[in-house]
Order: C-alpha cells, then sequence, then structure tokens
C-alpha cells in the first residue's frame, strides 16, 4: 500500500511539472504583454494599474476565488478547481484576443476578471503538491514545480514579445490560448486526487470562514500582516515595471521579453539549491534575506536608465523571488495541520489580497503624479516595514505549532 501511494506521489508530481511548464509558457508571455497592451488601447498607467487591482496577482477577484477555492478544495477536493481555473483562462485569453480585434474595453475587463477568478484553484495546486510530496521535502516539492514554471520563461518572454512587435496583440493571444488548453486537457486526463475525503457543503460554515479570512489566525498574526504587507509594496511599485518603462524610456515589448527571459533563466538556475536549503534550514532568516534584496533592486530603478542596467537587476529580482515564494509555502504547510492546509492557504491569499488589491491603482497614480520614481519609491518603503514585521515579530512555525 505503501509503495503504491509513494508511485502515486510520484506520477502525480511530473503532472504537476508538466502542468507547471505549460502554464509557465504562456503566464511568462502574458506578464511581458499585458501592460503594453492596454497601454496600446489608449489606458493611462492608472488604468492599467486599475486592471491589476481588479483581476491582477494580488486583485480583488483574484483575492475572493483564493478564499472560496480554498474552502472548497477541503471538502470537496484539489482537481475540480484546477480544472475549472484553466477554463477560466481559456475563455479570458479568447476574450483578450476579441478586445485586440475590435478595441472593446468590456472584452478586457471581462477577461481581466476571468484571469483573477482562475486564481481559485492556487489553494488546491499548493495543498495537491505538498501532498504529492514525501515528507520532509515540501520545500523540494515547491521548488521542482517551480523551475518547471520558470524554464519555458528562459526562452518564451522574448520570443513572445518578438513575435508581438511583428504580428501584434491580437495574433500573440490564440497561441497562449493553445497551452492553457493543453494545460487543461492534462490535468483532466491524467491528475489524481489526493484529497480522499469529501465533505458535506454548508454555506453557513463558509460564512464563518469567509469572516475567519479577514483576521489573521492566532499565531500566524506577525506571518500573515508581513506577508499581506509585501504584497501590498510590490504590488505598488515593481509589479508595474513593465507598463513604467514603455512609458517612461520606450522600452519595446521585445526588450521587455529579453529582462522576462534573463529572470526567468536566473530564478531557474537558484531554485532547486535553494529549495534544498528551506528543506534543512530555518525559515525566518531566508525570508528576511529576500525582502532585504528588494533595497538595492528598488535603487537600482530609482535611479538607472539603461537597458543593459535593468537586465541585470533582474538577476538579483529572481534571487529575491526564489527564496521568498518556496519559503512562504514551506512556512504555512509546516505551521497548520494537513486537514486544513488548502484553507490556509486561501485563508492567507485572503488577507494578503485584500489589503494588497488596491495597491497597483495606488501604484498607476503615483506614476501618472510624479513618474517612475514615486512608485518604487513607495515599494522601497513597504519593503523596510515587511523587514522591521520579520525580524520583530515572526517566529519559526515549529514554534507556531507547538503553541497551537
Amino acid at each position: 500500500m505503501t509503495s503504491s501511494f509513494t508511485r502515486h506521489q510520484r506520477d502525480n508530481l511530473r503532472v504537476l511539472v508538466a502542468n507547471s511548464f505549460l502554464r509557465g509558457t504562456h503566464n511568462s508571455v502574458y506578464n511581458v504583454i499585458f501592460q503594453p497592451f492596454a497601454l496600446s488601447l489608449g489606458a493611462s498607467m492608472t488604468t492599467v494599474g486599475l486592471l491589476s487591482s481588479i483581476g491582477g496577482m494580488n486583485g480583488f477577484f483574484t483575492t475572493l476565488a483564493q478564499s472560496l477555492g480554498g474552502w472548497l478544495a477541503d471538502r470537496i477536493g484539489r482537481k475540480p478547481f484546477m480544472v475549472t481555473a484553466s477554463l477560466f483562462g481559456v475563455i479570458a485569453y479568447a476574450l483578450l484576443a476579441m478586445a485586440g480585434a475590435l478595441h472593446i474595453w468590456l472584452l478586457v475587463l471581462g477577461g481581466i476578471v476571468l484571469f483573477g477568478l482562475s486564481s481559485l484553484s492556487r489553494p488546491a495546486i499548493s495543498s495537491i503538491t505538498a501532498e504529492s510530496a514525501q515528507a520532509g521535502q515540501h520545500g523540494s516539492a515547491f521548488s521542482v514545480t517551480m523551475v518547471a514554471w520558470l524554464v519555458p520563461g528562459i526562452v518564451a518572454p522574448t520570443l513572445g514579445g518578438w513575435v508581438t512587435d511583428r504580428v501584434g496583440y491580437v495574433g500573440i493571444f490564440p497561441l497562449l490560448l493553445a497551452f492553457e488548453a493543453a494545460s487543461l486537457i492534462l490535468i483532466w486526463r491524467l491528475l489524481r486526487e489526493t484529497h480522499s475525503t469529501r465533505e458535506p457543503i454548508r454555506w453557513g460554515d463558509f460564512a464563518r470562514a469567509f469572516a475567519r479570512s479577514l483576521v489573521p489566525p492566532k499565531g500566524l498574526r506577525a506571518f500573515f500582516i508581513a506577508i499581506a504587507a509585501d504584497s501590498f509594496a510590490w504590488s505598488l511599485g515593481w509589479m508595474l515595471l513593465s507598463g513604467m518603462l514603455v512609458k517612461t524610456y520606450n522600452f519595446s515589448v521585445e526588450q521587455l521579453g529579453i529582462m522576462a527571459s534573463v529572470m526567468s533563466l536566473s530564478w531557474a538556475v537558484m531554485q532547486m539549491p535553494i529549495g534544498r536549503y528551506v528543506d534543512s534550514h530555518g525559515l525566518k532568516a531566508i525570508m528576511i534575506f529576500s525582502e532585504f534584496l528588494g533595497i538595492p533592486l528598488m535603487l537600482i530603478g530609482i535611479t538607472q536608465t539603461n537597458f543593459e542596467i535593468f537586465i541585470a537587476a533582474q538577476v538579483l529580482f529572481a534571487l529575491t523571488a526564489a527564496t521568498w515564494v518556496p519559503v512562504v509555502n514551506t512556512y504555512l504547510t509546516r505551521a497548520v495541520p494537513a486537514a486544513t492546509r488548502s484553507e490556509a492557504f486561501g485563508r492567507l491569499n485572503m488577507f494578503r489580497g485584500l489589503i494588497a488589491f488596491p495597491a497597483s491603482w495606488f501604484g498607476g497614480l503615483l506614476f501618472d503624479w510624479g513618474g517612475i520614481r514615486a512608485p518604487l519609491t513607495g515599494n522601497l518603503i513597504g519593503s523596510c516595514v515587511v523587514i522591521a514585521i520579520l525580524i520583530l515579530f515572526v517566529r519559526e512555525p515549529g514554534n507556531v505549532m507547538r503553541e497551537a
């Protein structure tokens, strides 16, 4: 029985790695082209920021979807939400392609909302990855799926930027749709469910769970607040970099793609060694180190204008991401019981989303008021605040579990 379960774990990880590769391919291109795409339709940076606040990484619909998805995934299972999220992604790309052809902003908004709703799978993906890993190897499992996400980003953004500069946005979105469709088929056909028990859905329980999401859990409050403050700071500044570089220095989409490719290559090279390090070391110090790297990175963005320097800065950004993403996932995995893991990921994403969702809009307003330096300065100040919270209040997850 044990060997069979281990084989199923291994097969699931392979499917999750392949899924990450497919999703990483289209996401790495989308992250490069969306802000220039919106600007090409006549949007201001304030509008670009508002769209990100609606359905971007920490957007309003992104946040609500993760809360619902995390709670339901602990009752229904992980796989249904991954399938549904991928279907939303397919429809969203179709809407953006039509928006580019017809110049209809309502279609852009519809695509952005669907991308936000597709985030209902994030807690399920985190949980199924943890449940498909062997004990004591969660950091490595999160890292290998992250590397699979990053590897296509070594080539895809540069190639996608080159294609976009030549055939336009209408031509690139159908290609991204094809990769999302392949991901949908892969999950639907090959992924094994890891959550074997089904519980009745009582919407009154969800209302109480939603209310719990508004307040960080006891013992994890400082951790939740630090993660939320980090999301707000980076959404305010660095996450708007593509659009700001186009508006300020007239960078081309191909140049943005080269920057993204350098970042993905650097991140992919770093991630597995960092993941192994995470498995055997304390997490608090790594988070402090990761956030500290944001200080020189923001200073580069504030003071420099040269394309080559921004390329070099992507290596530093990659190190920041590689030391943050798996550590946050591993911290929460170690700090909560397996039975409530998806809900815990949903609660974390809900809380940080509620704090961070207006940040991109504020960042766009700051840009239109004070140029590229204003939002990046806000990002710099926010990183310093997060460092202080981590140093003064966050404890190792083992201490949290013992006190729970």
